[in-house]
């Protein structure tokens, strides 16, 4: 009866020295498939931390557009929110506040004197633009109702 090789097993000779033989050619194939796979694992590694490293370049790269591209919304919505609102229901009663007290106040499209100071019956922004300019609508608002406020950004 003749016996046959196990799987997995390396095939073991007959004699004494050629055992020894034969289990160190077996153990050094091992050890050189073991390096073999160390290697391929170490070549995987590099080749997956330059992966993540490029991956978390381009996600941080992204998320900096990201934000950008948000801030523009917001900046966006904020605009077209002050362009639905109606300042005149909030500047309507400045505006007759300033007609009662004979205040003199100012309309976009009229000239600006001498040192006169611009205040927003809209919002109350201030601006003390150039004398002989044209008025333009508030910068921050867009309403074009302004109380004029003589000597400048001292004065009240």
């Amino acid at each position: 009866m003749s016996k046959k090789p196990v799987a997995g097993k390396p095939d073991l000779p007959s004699e004494d020295g050629d055992l020894s033989a034969e289990l160190r050619r077996d153990l050094e194939k091992l050890v050189e498939g073991e390096l073999a796979v160390e290697e391929l694992s170490a070549s995987k590694a590099a080749f997956l931390r330059a992966w993540l490293k490029d991956d978390a370049h381009r996600a941080e790269d992204y998320l900096r557009d990201l934000g950008g591209e948000l801030k523009t919304l917001e900046e966006r919505t904020g605009d077209w929110m002050l362009e639905a609102a109606d300042p005149t229901k909030s500047a309507w009663p400045a505006l007759m506040y300033c007609i009662r007290r004979g205040e003199p106040w100012a309309l976009a499209g009229e000239t600006v004197g001498e040192g006169e100071e611009l205040q927003c019956i809209g919002c109350g922004y201030r601006a003390l633009p150039q004398a002989g300019s044209q008025i333009t609508p508030c910068h921050r608002c867009g309403y074009g109702c302004f109380r004029q406020i003589s000597g400048g950004l001292t004065s009240e």
